[in-house]
């Protein structure tokens, strides 16, 4: 009997994403109220800053994450198989990626127009609702832009569809494993740090001296250089785990590194691009710390380690909920003219039925294609 392989697991990732995902919640409910004049956050002076890059930050957050897991998983392939099995890594994402991706797409391209269309309570929410009754935005070239994995393109050239649209960084993540394990798999492992590097350097100087340039918009849709910066922590984790180990194990760096954190996400020193691009390179410290089990003044909760095994689902069903949760809370404001209670009743119902319904869609859909990824086609 083949003896079972063992997975790789890194503590503290799980929390990790969970703060990203709820950061993304948090960001896109404050932009529904702002857009449909209701009291937001980014009309106060001292958190529009933070507010309005909250739900990028978490999604940055996620990219570097993916590039930095991605690689040292593909690198440790290589050096145990002396290869990479292609298929079964396209076949990995797949299962993971795919069903809730178009289980999304099929219910914002269908149910959502559907309620918008039948029941009035939806049209006092207008920023959404006009979106909805625009045909444009459910075109066939929108529809095939979306089943072809292309939602960032869609998004780039304005066609934003309610309930899916969010999944413009999926569609990124979706292109990123296309070509991460090509590159892996073509580089000797001592010249896959340049290729990233390269690639790093490539995207910021574009951005920075040609972004209306055809380069440019095309950089700007793929926002690769976040996954190079996570790629270049897994080429150098992967080759000196020890040494970043024993560097990474003090409190005072955690905490360094979490306050700058804080610092650069709420307070704009540099462009928005440098200092984004700042923030990256310490969510990958904030990434090789959280990993290190020697460093006892980590995050770890158990609750936020629940959350971050559900966080796909969470980003994915959040802008379903609101669709539902904001016309009947509208009512409510309506009614009271409390602007205390509606608020309240937001934040508690629209996070709350999100975690229930992505913790349901993880134990009765996801899991099941999870263990065939995990039982079928598993290389470490």
């Amino acid at each position: 009997m083949e003896p079972a392989k063992k997975t790789v697991f890194f503590t503290g990732l799980n929390e990790l994403r969970a703060v990203a995902a709820l950061d993304v919640i948090f960001h896109h409910i404050e932009v529904f109220k702002h857009s449909d004049h209701i009291g937001s956050l980014f009309n106060s002076k001292y958190s529009t800053y933070f507010i309005e890059n909250l739900g990028e930050n978490g999604v940055y957050l996620f990219f570097v994450l993916s590039g930095f897991l991605i690689t040292y998983l593909l690198i440790s392939e290589k050096e145990k198989n002396n290869t990479i099995n292609l298929k079964k890594f396209y076949l990995r994402r797949i299962l993971r990626i795919w069903p809730l991706y178009y289980l999304i797409v099929l219910i914002s391209f269908t149910l959502i127009p559907l309620f918008a269309h039948s029941f009035t309570i939806f049209s006092i929410t207008p920023n959404w609702y006009d979106k909805i009754m625009d045909p444009s935005n459910y075109s066939l070239k929108t529809i095939l832009l979306y089943i072809l994995f292309l939602p960032n393109l869609a998004l780039k050239t304005g066609k934003i569809v309610v309930g899916a649209s969010q999944s413009w960084s999926v569609g990124v993540e979706e292109q990123f494993y296309i070509l991460w394990p090509l590159i892996v798999s073509f580089f000797r492992k001592n010249l896959l740090v340049w290729v990233f590097g390269l690639i790093l350097f490539t995207f910021i100087i574009t951005n920075v001296k040609f972004p209306q340039s055809l380069l440019g918009h095309i950089t700007s849709i793929i926002p690769f250089e976040f996954m190079a910066i996570g790629g270049i922590g897994g080429y150098y984790y992967s080759k000196y785990p020890e040494i970043i180990t024993k560097y990474t194990k003090s409190k005072f760096i955690y905490l360094t590194t979490a306050l700058l954190i804080c610092f650069l996400i709420s307070t704009p020193i540099f462009k928005h691009y440098i200092q984004s691009l700042i923030s990256g390179f310490l969510f990958l410290l904030l990434i090789i710390i959280s990993i290190n089990q020697s460093n006892r003044s980590v995050f770890t909760n158990r609750s936020f380690s629940f959350l971050g095994n559900i966080s796909y689902g969470i980003y994915m069903y959040h802008p379903i909920v609101m669709f539902f949760i904001f016309p009947i809370s509208y009512k409510l404001l309506r009614l009271c003219n409390n602007i205390y209670l509606f608020n309240i009743f937001i934040y508690l119902l629209i996070p709350s039925l999100t975690i229930f319904i992505s913790y349901l869609s993880f134990e009765y859909m996801e899991k099941y294609f999870i263990k065939i990824k995990d039982t079928k086609f598993k290389t470490l």
